[in-house]
């Protein structure tokens, strides 16, 4: 056993007595016999366990018969909380009953107090006996404890993958091992002397941010971490409370509980990764044995963390490649050469989805000119390296494109490669045909350009500036813009000019100058300072654009909008300008004499003042709705100061002008349209009351009239009264029929309430043609069953069309057998319905007129007025109704609707 080893350090030993004098003189003759015995007193058991809970101590010594809590009571204490901790009961009453019981209750050992100076040499016999035995066990578990330690954190070591992993996870491991408290990994700059926390675990509450460590020879440099990073060998602190060394951080220490420290720097291949720092929750936490292993520690925290650098190292480098604005590949040698591996960029410039898309692909292949690909691939053989080789290739896509290659001959593991890098200049390439492009366009500008050096003295002039000042490039280059100078601008006017491009802005401005002959012209002039890399102004370039005729056209515009100005002024309309929420920007004089508002009144009103009848949020709704450059007509109220309203009708448009919405309104006072429009439909309505007179009794009449002719011609014998009987029944009937057309035509040109809506064509024409052929079935009518379904917007008098179209061709034809054919077809949302017949047919010279004459044949049947009335309706549903020759005899009526599906 060695107990020097076991006894390393101060032993820290707390005797508990009630006599001061006692504890005093014992701690004494305690320091004479041994020098390490470091003796500190209490004078009363709860005294003793304050103590305790203080500090750290080795070994305690207690009398046994204190008043208040006796010795057993106060081991009893002690084993709860310290169930390991030496405990001495030293007494100077007792007995062996007493001793039984204190041994029963875990003392470590029992001893009288004596009369002579030899007791305390036994004493101090009996405590460093009991502390080597404690520190043995202790030593022992701390043992299996850093073991324990070392065995979590390589098991940390190996499932991290990266540097900051490591290093949290090895604080953690470490601070949750007793009697550690807090751990934390520093790093430093080579360049500073600032230490700086990676990763920190345990019971910290701002301790890192509380103090300063550096690595310099100075106060904040002489602790255990400074050192260790200046030596790179383990440092430690075992005492923190006494050491003068810990004097910058001693109060922040003590106060978070820490009593010691270890400094491990982190090494490995002569790298150093930081400094591995441990605390204690007591002193002389760290034996010669522990410091071994937590240098073993360091070196696999050191190791791992090289592996990891170096893991994250490729990784960068891999990623770097990958993400590199350049090229990458690796090819096979020869003429061909196939690709082995590329990056993203290398995809990206061939036009590739993915580098995998490159490998395999032949080099040869992305060349425009193969000799040139032989070419390189012989210098790579030659020379083993090319630089910046501009070549013109194309992509996968068969593009062109410019790049630049540097190529390598490398080898590995015996076998031979092409490195290239790829960068693509087809931008550089087309900045420089731009830049060819642009002198040429400089050259052949038509504004008159110029460039002086900072000092103003002319450098190039092009050649619509010899053109427009009459000096030659010789003539001008060398000179001064005074040259040009027409005496019209005042030495203010240049001062301001000189003064804006010094200070590297850009000065624009008209100029009135005057040529070489002396004629003087305006420009719109524009200079502009070009500087160096340094910032400094090394030229100015100008630009004149003439704009002589451009000054007449603008005084031209300016008296152009006055007169413009006049009209809305004086419009008879009343037009207010507005913005989109309705706020009234601009009226012109009808609109203030028609409302009775001043003009500044009206311009701070909104559209929803005026209006009557709807709401700001439904006039905010039809002014979203409407459409740009549209224009909407609406009729509504307005109301005047006064109070009173008026009806008016409004055109609305809405506009972009520079670069806000704005609506115009053009309103009209229709008061008198109004009441005229009242007359009117009193009008129309007696209008209806007459026809519904004239279609229902004097057709009732004439169809009684009809019923009795009829009844003449069966009883009368005489022929040719039976002939005039026979005329006044035909009369009758043709007044009938007029007395339908006529309802219908009157429908038409009078009805407001029958909507069109979308009828169905082929069930219109198949009502008509079958009541066609019931009517008449004497007559052929072919019907044409393809006749596609198709809606048109229409009424329900789309049916009077066919109807009269198809009586017509069977009324007037002349043959014995009358045929009528129905046909349709469709085209571009057009369907065109044929009605042809073997009639007679109708004269060139009357096809134009037929559809409007409304005049009766008295020679043949019908009104006169079916087609006029088939026009009216065709018209009224947006199509056309013509006719024209059969073949080989008759005629066809041809009417053309528009669909809607």
């Amino acid at each position: 056993m060695s107990s020097r080893n076991d006894l390393t350090g101060p032993i820290r030993v707390l005797h508990v007595d009630d006599e001061p004098d006692i504890v005093e003189l014992t701690a004494e003759f305690l320091a004479r016999h041994d020098d390490r015995l470091a003796v500190e007193t209490a004078t009363s058991g709860t005294e003793g366990l304050d103590r305790l809970r203080e500090a750290n101590f080795d070994c305690v010594i207690s009398d046994y018969d204190m008043p208040g809590m006796d010795g057993l009571e106060f081991l009893d204490e002690v084993r709860q909380e310290y169930a390991d901790l030496p405990f001495l009961l030293y007494t100077g009453k007792g007995s062996e009953e007493v001793a039984s019981e204190a041994i029963a209750r875990g003392v470590t050992d029992y001893l009288h107090k004596g009369s002579g100076t030899e007791q305390y040499q036994l004493l101090a016999n009996r405590i460093l006996n009991a502390v080597q035995q404690y520190r043995a066990i202790q030593r022992a578990r701390n043992l299996e404890r850093i073991r324990s330690v070392l065995r979590d954190v390589n098991q940390a070591l190996v499932r991290a993958q990266t540097r900051d992993e490591i290093e949290s996870r090895v604080c953690e491991i470490i601070s949750e091992a007793d009697p550690y408290r807090f751990a934390w990994i520093a790093g430093h700059d080579p360049d500073s002397t600032t230490v700086q926390p990676r990763a920190a675990a345990g019971i910290d509450e701002g301790y890192l941010d509380a103090i300063d460590v550096t690595i310099d020879e100075s106060a904040t440099g002489r602790g255990p971490t400074g050192r260790a990073i200046r030596t790179r060998e383990l440092s430690v602190m075992q005492n923190i409370p006494e050491s003068d060394e810990y004097e910058p951080w001693r109060e922040d220490a003590i106060e978070r509980g820490y009593q010691s420290s270890a400094a491990i720097p982190l090494v490995h291949d002569y790298t150093m990764y930081g400094v591995l720092n441990v605390y204690a929750d007591r002193t002389y936490a760290f034996d010669d044995r522990e410091k071994e292993l937590l240098e073993e520690l360091a070196e696999d925290i050191a190791n791992a963390i090289s592996h990891a650098e170096t893991r994250s190292q490729q990784r960068r480098y891999e990623r770097v490649i990958e993400n590199l604005p350049i090229g990458v590949y690796r090819a096979t040698p020869g003429r061909s050469g196939q690709i082995l591996d590329a990056n993203y960029a290398l995809a990206e410039i061939y036009g590739a989805e993915s580098p995998e898309e490159m490998i395999g692909r032949e080099v040869a292949d992305f060349y425009k000119d193969p000799e040139q690909r032989v070419a390189l691939s012989q210098r790579l053989q030659d020379d083993g390296i090319v630089r910046e080789v501009e070549l013109r290739q194309e992509t996968i896509a068969g593009d062109d494109i410019w790049v630049a290659v540097t190529g390598m001959r490398t080898g590995e593991d015996g076998d031979v490669y092409f490195d290239g890098i790829i960068r693509d200049i087809t931008g550089r390439k087309e900045r420089e045909r731009q830049l060819r492009l642009f002198r040429n366009a400089v050259e052949a500008s038509g504004h008159s350009i110029y460039f002086t050096e900072a000092d103003g003295t002319i450098r190039y002039v092009n050649p619509t500036f010899e053109e427009l000042t009459g000096y030659t490039a010789d003539e001008a280059i060398g000179e001064t813009p005074r040259i040009l100078q027409s005496g019209e601008h005042g030495e203010e006017f240049y001062e301001e000019m000189w003064e804006t491009i010094l200070a590297g802005e850009v000065w624009r401005n008209e100029l009135v100058n005057r040529s070489k002959s002396g004629d003087r012209y305006v420009v719109d002039q524009t200079v502009a300072p070009i500087q160096d890399d340094s910032g400094e102004i090394e030229y100015f370039v100008a630009v004149n654009t003439v704009i002589t005729e451009q000054k007449k056209r603008e005084q031209e515009l300016a008296q152009s909008r006055a007169r413009w100005r006049a009209l809305f002024e004086n419009s008879p309309d009343a037009i207010t300008v507005h913005d989109g929420n309705g706020d009234i920007v601009e009226v012109n004089e009808q609109t203030v004499e028609n409302l009775g508002y001043t003009r500044e009144e009206l311009c701070s009103m909104n559209v929803a003042d005026l209006e009557v009848g709807h709401t700001r949020d439904e006039l905010q709704e039809f002014w979203t709705n409407l459409g740009s450059e549209e224009r909407v007509k609406v009729e509504g109220e307005h109301r005047r100061k006064d109070g009173s309203t008026f009806p008016v009708e409004v055109w609305v448009t809405k506009i972009e002008f520079e670069n806000e919405e704005r609506f115009i309104a053009h309103g009209r006072d229709i008061t008198e349209r109004k009441e005229y429009e009242q007359e009117l439909e009193a009008q129309r309505d007696n209008l209806e009351t007459l026809n519904q007179v004239l279609h229902h009794d004097v057709r009732n009449d004439l169809q009684l009239v009809t019923a009795y002719a009829d009844l003449l011609i069966e009883e009368c014998e005489d022929d040719g009264l039976k002939k005039y009987i026979a005329t006044i029944r035909d009369s009758a009937d043709h007044a009938v029929e007029l007395t339908e057309t006529t309802r219908e035509i009157a429908d038409v040109m009078l009805s407001t309430t029958q909507e069109e809506r979308q009828v169905n064509l082929r069930a219109a024409l198949d009502k008509e043609v079958s009541a066609v052929q019931s009517s008449y079935p004497d007559a052929a009518v072919t019907y044409d069953t393809a006749i596609p379904s198709v809606a048109i917007e229409a009424t329900d008098m789309l049916s009077a069309v066919f109807r009269n179209l198809l009586t017509n061709a069977i009324q007037h034809n002349d043959k014995p057998l009358a045929e009528v054919t129905v046909s349709a077809t469709e085209q571009d949302d057009v369907v065109t319905i044929r009605i042809a017949d073997n009639g007679p047919g109708i004269p060139d010279d009357q096809k134009d007129a037929i559809f409007g004459k409304c005049e009766r044949n008295l020679e043949s049947a019908g009104t006169g007025m079916g087609l006029y009335l088939v026009e009216t309706l065709v018209t009224s549903f947006g199509g056309d109704v013509w006719v024209e020759d059969n073949d080989p005899e008759g005629s066809v009526f041809v009417v053309e609707l528009p669909t809607t599906r």
